[in-house]
């Protein structure tokens, strides 16, 4: 059986492989700007470089993909 630490680091690996071959960045921010106890609106995102010829003409556009949100509310109770 493979234990959670196993699974997860195999996941972190594929992931990263994935990320390494399209030259992707992953990011996780913060998009809520109003005070702390309110709560946190995170988002996560991968954003693709666009690619370039030697010519510098686009042979790959840029693109965003959009993995979700999570919305996490403090309570002072």
């Amino acid at each position: 059986m493979k234990t959670a630490k196993t699974v997860a680091a195999e996941f972190e690996a594929e992931l990263q492989a994935l990320l390494n071959k399209w030259g992707a960045n992953l990011s996780a921010d913060d998009h809520y700007q109003g005070w702390a106890e309110c709560g946190e609106d995170i988002r996560m995102q991968v954003e693709i470089p666009a690619i370039y010829d030697s010519d510098n003409n686009c042979v790959r556009e840029w693109a965003l993909v959009d993995l979700g949100q999570a919305v996490y509310c403090h309570s002072s109770a």
